[in-house]
């Protein structure tokens, strides 16, 4: 009988893949990924930057507004400045995830292209009774040692790039979760304002005004003020559904900060449990997150 002995070059490959192999990765890809795509804010980051253009023109003209006209006003001088910030801040910890994702994986250092010129290192054989379904175990063989011998490599990867970047990193997340609390602050003024100018105009409508003409009969009254109370319960809907996303994103942002310090605490535990455990149920969470921003 034939007996293969295996180099042991190839069984440190797989004492490396106990310790520190594609185990331990998918949970990073999975959260990675997720993350990358950092659920609603860049979203809410636009809705709070057009806020003052909203509130602006839907302000009535009067004088009696020209103190929330001027708030108003100063708000949109301060987003204007801070939009290429927020925006840069998205940018850099998208890129950031989406980078770790891919080092992370499943096909990042695939060999496979070369696998052909691997499998010539043996043919098969009449006399030897080695015939082309032993090339081809040999083949498979050898693919999975490669990529078993780049996957300790991958891991090494993840690990450096986490230790690396891991602390500024969390700073950025830091950053955009204090910026998402102001968005929270701006997009509740502004339901609040947005319901004050739907009272104030059905006030107004409802009031008998000088100079009201016979034209307007009771019958046209009733059927301008349908049409006013309509508009008022999708405008109320709408500012409801912008507060759902921004309290969406902003429990997103916290979900990916929370897991990614968990991962840079535990970098050296990548394959633990736990941490796998934490990492997927954040990907998880951040999918749902996503699927529920998409139904508003």
């Amino acid at each position: 009988m034939l007996r293969l002995k295996v180099p042991t070059t190839h069984l440190l490959v797989l004492a490396l893949l106990t310790v520190a192999g594609c185990a331990n990765l998918g949970a990073v890809r999975d959260f990675a990924a997720t993350s990358a795509k950092m659920t609603g804010y860049k979203d809410v980051t636009e809705r709070y930057i057009t806020s003052a253009d909203r509130q602006l023109e839907d302000l009535p003209p009067q004088e009696r507004h020209d103190g929330t006209r001027k708030v108003l006003l100063e708000l949109k001088d301060t987003t204007a400045k801070q939009k290429d910030t927020l925006f840069k801040l998205h940018a850099a910890t998208t890129g950031y995830m989406a980078a770790l994702a891919g080092l992370a994986g499943k096909d990042a250092y695939s060999i496979s292209g070369e696998i052909g010129k691997v499998s010539g290192a043996i043919v098969a054989s009449e006399a030897l009774g080695i015939n082309t379904t032993h090339v081809q175990a040999y083949s498979n063989i050898v693919q999975k040692v490669a990529d078993w011998a780049m996957a300790a490599r991958q891991a090494k990867d993840v690990k450096r790039i986490v230790q690396q970047n891991g602390e500024d990193m969390d700073k950025l997340l830091e950053a955009m979760e204090f910026a998402t609390e102001g968005y929270g602050r701006v997009l509740k003024q502004e339901a609040t304002a947005s319901a004050g100018l739907a009272e104030d105009r059905a006030f107004v409508w409802n009031e008998k005004m000088p100079g009201d003409t016979n034209s307007f009969t009771a019958e046209r009254r009733e059927v301008l003020a349908a049409l006013l109370r309509k508009t008022s319960a999708a405008e109320k809907a709408a500012q409801a559904d912008a507060l759902k996303a921004h309290k969406a994103a902003a429990s997103g942002l916290r979900e990916v900060r929370q897991a990614h310090r968990k991962m840079v605490d535990n970098i050296d535990r990548l394959n633990a449990k736990d941490v796998q455990a934490l990492l997927r149920k954040a990907a998880s969470d951040l999918k749902s997150i996503r699927e529920e921003i998409a139904d508003l």
